[in-house]
C-alpha cells in the first residue's frame, strides 16, 4: 500500500504546481489597437512588440511599453524614499456585472516587477457609468529623474 501511495502523492503534487495561479501574462485591451500600432512602428527592435500588440503586459517590460499596451493607469502612486519603486493601479469595469478588477501593477527602477488582481463586487449596487472608470487620468507622469 505505500509503495502504490507514493507515487499518487508525487502526481498530485505535479498537478497542483501545474495548475498555479501565477501568470506570465496579462491581457486588457484598454488602449485603441492603433496606439499600439505607432509605438511598434516607432519601437521595431523592441523584445515586447507582439505582447504590446495584443494589449499584453509581461514582467521584465519597461513604463513606456506598459504606457502602450495599456495606457495610463487610474492611479499613479510613487514610493516616499528614493527606491525607485512605482504603483500603477488599474480600474477595469466587467461586463454584465456588478463588479471591477483592479490591477495594480508593480515597478522597480521602471520595470515592471509584478501585480496583484482584486476584483470588487457590488452586491446592493449598480454601475453607474463602467466607461467613466477608464476616463481618468493622473495629475501628471515625470519620467525618473527629470522632476
Amino acid at each position: 500500500m505505500k509503495i502504490l501511495s507514493l507515487p499518487l502523492i508525487v502526481l498530485l503534487l505535479g498537478l497542483l504546481v501545474g495548475c498555479s495561479q501565477i501568470s506570465n501574462v496579462e491581457r486588457a485591451n484598454l488602449t485603441n489597437p492603433g496606439v499600439r500600432e505607432d509605438f511598434i512602428t516607432h519601437h521595431p527592435g523592441c523584445s515586447h512588440n507582439e505582447n504590446i500588440k495584443n494589449g499584453e503586459i509581461v514582467r521584465g517590460m519597461d513604463i513606456y511599453e506598459v504606457l502602450a499596451s495599456w495606457g495610463l493607469p487610474n492611479v499613479y502612486i510613487t514610493s516616499k524614499n528614493n527606491n525607485k519603486k512605482e504603483y500603477w493601479v488599474y480600474y477595469i469595469g466587467v461586463e454584465n456585472s456588478n463588479s471591477i478588477l483592479v490591477y495594480t501593477l508593480k515597478f522597480n527602477d521602471n520595470v515592471l516587477e509584478d501585480w496583484d488582481i482584486d476584483q470588487k463586487r457590488f452586491v446592493e449596487q449598480g454601475m453607474s457609468n463602467v466607461v467613466s472608470l477608464r476616463a481618468e487620468r493622473p495629475i501628471s507622469i515625470v519620467p525618473a529623474g527629470k522632476k
